[in-house]
């Protein structure tokens, strides 16, 4: 079946909801379903809002089952409105383009698809593998704390549980850069980052994580040598920066308690500086009416808190 709120016994874990303008942009205004995973999909930008699934940490292999073969989503159409290979990814000089640091980066991770049912798992994994679950990720977020995070949080639940809900998905801008490999390619935008949500059962009650991690830096005209910095964020602040909010979580989110931050060095500005730059600019549009100033205090106050290890998570 594709997301399921319910995953977690007891609990539930709904879908975001999209605001007015994302519903808009969304093909025919609502989710896509597979067999594991279900995603927003952005007609105009090519790449998905949100994706969401389930993963169970007490089934997952040791080894995938399949190897990865990149395909269209039979949903979407026409295919054109996917990002493919022909739209910017990262190939080889011998095909006349490229290379580029952009690689095809999973949204609904492809490992984590692949627990349970070997037959499902292998369905779950070639499913990742559309374009509608692709989105251009720099090569050195598969290296770094960002491809760890889920396992990161499915280590740090002590519960028998071991399952969770997790929503991933780019931060799009509207100064987003522009890419072209070859002379023939359509121009693509690049996201300026991504996020993750990760809701999971920690001693019988639920908490919810927000992750932020940035491809390029806002403070500086040219931009500065690539080194991704995981940020754990108030789910309000990526609700801001979105467009997709989760009332059902925000009472699960940790941050949203000042004496859990146990981290004084380390806090950074990026996040907050973005969302207030962004309602600066567009004040009202596009964003929650709810998100008055003080709401916007509470929402990224005091600042967000690097992640090196998983210790630093906040739980």
């Amino acid at each position: 079946m594709p997301y399921d709120p319910e995953f977690i016994d007891g609990h539930v874990v709904p879908l975001p909801t999209p605001n007015d303008r994302v519903k808009a942009l969304a093909y025919n205004g609502d989710y896509i379903h597979h067999s594991r995973h279900s995603l927003l999909f952005n007609k105009e930008r090519g790449f998905a809002f949100v994706s969401a699934h389930n993963v169970d940490g007490t089934t997952l292999p040791a080894a995938q089952y399949t190897n990865r073969s990149f395909k269209n989503d039979s949903i979407i159409q026409p295919k054109s409105l996917q990002v493919d290979r022909n739209r910017g990814y990262r190939e080889s000089k011998e095909q006349g383009f490229g290379p580029n640091p952009w690689d095809q980066g999973h949204l609904a991770r492809r490992k984590s698809l692949s627990w349970g049912n070997a037959e499902a798992a292998k369905t779950a994994e070639r499913e990742s593998d559309m374009w509608s679950n692709i989105a251009p990720q720099h090569e050195n977020l598969h290296d770094d704390a960002w491809g760890e995070i889920e396992d990161w949080m499915l280590k740090r639940v002590e519960s028998d549980c071991h399952r969770a809900c997790v929503f991933t998905g780019p931060v799009f801008t509207e100064d987003d850069p522009e890419h072209k490999n070859g002379p023939e390619e359509e121009t693509i935008r690049i996201p300026a980052g991504f996020w993750k949500v990760i809701s999971t059962e920690l001693n019988g009650a639920m908490r919810s994580a927000g992750f932020l991690v940035w491809q390029r830096d806002y403070d500086n005209e040219e931009p500065l040598p690539f080194a991704p910095v995981l940020e754990q964020v108030r789910l309000t602040t990526i609700e801001v920066l979105t467009g997709l909010t989760f009332p059902a979580l925000r009472l699960y989110d940790p941050l949203l308690f000042d004496n859990q931050m146990r981290r004084p060095t380390g806090t950074l500005g990026m996040a907050r500086d973005l969302v207030r730059s962004r309602l600066r600019t567009h004040p009202g549009i596009g964003f929650d009416p709810e998100f008055r100033e003080d709401v916007l205090n509470a929402a990224t106050s005091p600042g967000t808190a690097a992640i090196t290890s998983m210790w630093d998570i906040v739980l």
